[in-house]
């Protein structure tokens, strides 16, 4: 393999970068994955020309399988994962693109239940990567393609090379200037609208819903999860103006708990009963309940899905990182034992919240002592995301995720120490060292968790299962607020 001079210094660059934050990455190991993440973009976003044009010299791989494309604040990835279930068990064969990784990049490109093998995605890359320099040097492109650009190409590549019959795709950021919303998909779902990345998409509720409205496409059915009114105003506007069939779910989806844990679903077409879904939370009722109407949706619009796989489907879902338990005696054989694990995700103030619903649904059954490893990454208030989870967890130790963005976990100690000083935050920057002393501070009988960042999550999950990874040694491409 031959790196071009530009290719060369930006390897340099990912090296230099990954050695000066911790992040752990092996650019001797796997030189191609590590142009990969070298690659950056603009500062500010304004268009879609490149990710239009390099599908389009790509010989639109976009238009090689039906979609079903989901954004939304919080839960657009369980929602797309369950989808996807729901549709392989029913006999489809699937793809699934979401994002971040957690440990490594293949885990973005699911190919039925099973990500894309690290050779195939190797081999897919260096064609990519081929293909973009052919375009940049015959002016085909606006530029050279970004870091989540190539990610989101190579999804749609590999989809339409598996002619997968249906390619469940999940946003990167808000919707409207997405790579992925190069997109002509059978159905779109946006799950929930709440204040998050507000320097990208803007700082309030409609400015977001119109970044997100952005994946509505003319004629093509929109499913609206639970979201304030000033939003659903911003959907319906854009839903009728595209002349987008709108289904809202506080209007066609009812969701009831029974008392043995499992929930029933009743949509306009049929009732589920007695269902249960592998996702942990009660707020994953809900998710499942988008998942399902989704794929009613998908049906009428001629997918074959078998809504009689349903049940299967949930339970069959696979999605770490969310609300995931680890089993203490499975954990790496270097840690003090601990009775268990729990890595979630939530990164903004609504997955802070949901977690800390979930975390107090299990102390009414069984009250447990908890050690915080906890990490932000830019754009996170400490003083506000700590509160919510105080009254569950008796220590915290704050970590470093392995990303450039992390907050400089000093000042996240020191916001801690003023919130909540009857924590006791303790400042262990590397993750893996981080995780070793919260496991002392829960004791044997206690339970780990770590949450404010997936990043984080993904550097628990690497050291917990023993899992090689490349981490995450780079800036996701940002966009510019909606023009108004």
């Amino acid at each position: 393999m031959e790196f071009s001079v530009r290719e060369t210094r930006a390897l340099r660059r990912v090296k230099d970068s990954a050695q000066g934050k911790g992040n752990a990455v092996d650019t001797a190991q796997d030189p191609l994955v590590s142009w990969l993440f070298s690659l950056q973009g603009p500062a500010l976003k304004w268009d879609m020309d490149t990710a239009r044009s390099f599908c389009v010299w790509l010989g639109r791989p976009e238009r090689g399988f039906p979609a079903l494309h989901i954004a939304g604040t919080n839960g657009k990835g369980s929602v797309a994962a369950l989808a996807e279930s729901i549709a392989r068990v029913s006999g489809l064969s699937t793809g699934l693109y979401t994002s971040p990784h957690l440990v490594r990049p293949e885990e973005r490109i699911r190919l039925g239940a099973a990500d894309i093998s690290r050779d195939a995605f190797r081999s897919l890359i260096e064609r990519l990567r081929r293909a973009a320099a052919a375009a940049v040097a015959a002016g085909a492109v606006p530029r050279h393609p970004s870091f989540f650009e190539m990610m989101t190409a190579a999804a749609f590549v590999a989809f339409a090379e598996r002619r997968v019959e249906l390619g469940v795709v999940e946003t990167g950021l808000g919707g409207r200037l997405d790579a992925t919303n190069v997109l002509d998909p059978r159905v779109s779902v946006i799950t929930t609208i709440a204040l998050d990345h507000v320097k990208t998409l803007g700082g309030t509720l409609e400015a977001i819903a119109r970044e997100k409205a952005g994946i509505i496409k003319p004629e093509a059915p929109v499913l609206v999860g639970w979201v304030p009114p000033e939003a659903r105003e911003v959907f319906e506007a854009t839903a009728r103006e595209r002349e987008a069939p709108l289904h809202l779910a506080e209007r066609e989806l009812d969701v009831t708990a029974r008392d043995d844990g499992s929930f029933d679903v009743t949509t306009p077409l049929r009732a589920y009963r007695s269902l249960r879904c592998a996702l942990a939370g009660p707020h994953q009722r809900r998710n499942a309940a988008l998942a399902i109407r989704a794929a009613e949706l998908l049906r009428e619009r001629g997918i074959a899905i078998d809504l009689d796989a349903v049940a299967d489907g949930l339970v069959a879902t696979h999605w770490p990182g969310r609300l995931e338990r680890l089993d203490g005696a499975l954990l790496a054989a270097d840690l003090p034992p601990v009775r268990s694990c729990l890595l979630d995700g939530a990164h903004n103030m609504e997955g802070i919240g949901v977690l800390a619903a979930a975390l107090a649904d299990a102390d009414r059954r069984a009250p447990t002592r908890r050690a915080l490893v906890f990490g932000l990454t830019e754009g996170r208030d400490a003083h506000r995301m700590i509160g919510p989870l105080a009254p569950h967890v008796s220590r915290v130790v704050v970590a470093r995720p392995g990303i450039v963005k992390a907050i400089d976990p000093a000042e996240v100690h020191a916001a801690l120490v003023e919130a909540a000083p009857q924590l006791a935050p303790e400042l262990v920057p590397d993750p893996a060292e981080a995780l070793r002393r919260a496991a002392e501070l829960a004791g044997p009988d206690g339970e780990l968790l770590v949450a404010g960042s997936l990043y984080l999550v993904g550097d628990a999950r690497r050291v917990l299962l023993d899992l090689d990874g490349t981490g995450h040694p780079r800036r996701e491409t940002q966009i510019a607020p909606a023009l108004v």
